[in-house]
């Protein structure tokens, strides 16, 4: 965790499986890896079950806290959908409808699964995309998958540099699903999360048998960092309400490590007498204006209402705003997405 006068922030893992449904390691194994990498968490979310959960293995593992949700879908296999802080598996006939509302009625955190997928169903490795856009009541969706990405873009030419560099292959988060959480931003307040969706799968190309996402791997990929206003606690019930509401708030920012440790960015609206960060709402004045701080030189943009506002390359960024709207920011290193901001809204005055 790095603290600076005005929060912590916390860097975690999200969308992870493990022998509990088609994952290829234990909790145990998984967190020992998220200790070895100083991660500050790891939520977990298994097929249509919450076996581990009911054991008792939520916790702390050393200095690592593991929250275990689980990932239901629907009878067609899509609109796979993250339930986390709820303690029984919702029936498995429900619709996304059904399991979205229930979940929210009953306190628990949505996230939608690669909603992104748009390869087609009978593709080599299917799709699992989410269609239930007319569904309402979910918290968040992943703008960034690992293992999403990687599949999109898997093609019978580039396999063999896909399946050695992995990591290095990753591009962004598409511009359709950036489009449409802006969208949904500009209604209420939606959390943009990034995922790994990490089993430990063993590739197979012919004579070739290698596993690509080795867990250590995907760890070094993809990570939420959660804007918390005091370190994370060490007593499991306040750690869980400090994790899911600092995503319900949208209070994170999304980075693909393998481009740079993104712990030191920072991202504010500035008014003449307050001060907002992701999640935050503030009201437009004369001097108000946006502040964007890059641990490392990149291309930095300002998003507002979905459109780019302003931009340059450096490491500190500043731009006077002069309309209402929903703001985020976005940097890049070269043609690659590193760092994703959640929004924050500027009301008219």
């Amino acid at each position: 965790m790095v603290t600076d006068n005005k929060y912590t922030v916390a860097t975690g893992v999200i969308h992870i499986h493990t022998l509990d449904s088609d994952g290829t390691k234990t909790h145990d194994e998984v967190a020992a890896i998220g200790n070895e990498l100083g991660l500050d968490f790891l939520l977990f979310s298994d097929h249509m079950t919450l076996q581990s959960f009911d054991e008792g293995k939520e916790g702390y593992y050393d200095d690592i806290l593991v929250l275990i949700g689980y990932e239901h879908n629907d009878l067609d296999d899509c609109n796979h959908y993250l339930i986390f802080d709820l303690d029984k598996v919702l029936p498995a006939a429900s619709s996304p409808a059904d399991y979205v509302r229930i979940a929210a009625e009953r306190g628990a955190l949505g996230i939608m699964a690669h909603p992104d997928e748009i390869r087609g169903r009978d593709a080599r490795f299917r799709s699992y995309p989410w269609t239930a856009w007319d569904v309402t009541g979910f918290n968040g969706l992943e703008i960034w998958n690992q293992m999403s990405e990687w599949t999109e873009l898997l093609k019978f030419f580039n396999q063999i540099m896909m399946v050695f560099s992995p990591r290095k292959c990753l591009r962004s988060p598409t511009r359709r699903i950036l489009r449409k959480w802006d969208e949904l931003s500009a209604q209420g307040r939606v959390a943009g999360i990034g995922s790994v969706d990490a089993h430990g799968f063993l590739y197979r190309a012919g004579p070739l048998r290698l596993t690509i996402f080795p867990y250590k791997v995907q760890f070094k990929s993809i990570r939420t960092h959660l804007l918390l206003d005091r370190p994370l606690s060490k007593d499991l019930p306040e750690a869980k309400k400090q994790v899911y509401r600092a995503i319900r708030d949208c209070r994170a920012f999304v980075s693909n490590y393998r481009w740079g440790e993104a712990e030191n960015f920072h991202f504010e609206i500035a008014g003449s007498s307050d001060t907002a960060i992701s999640g935050d709402q503030i009201t437009l004045g004369g001097t108000t204006e946006a502040r964007i701080t890059a641990p490392l030189k990149g291309r930095i943009r300002l998003i507002g209402n979905g459109l780019v506002v302003a931009e340059q390359t450096g490491r500190e960024f500043s731009h006077r705003l002069t309309e209402p709207g929903v703001y985020r920011a976005e940097v890049y290193r070269g043609k690659k997405g590193w760092i994703f901001s959640n929004h924050i809204r500027v009301n008219e005055a």
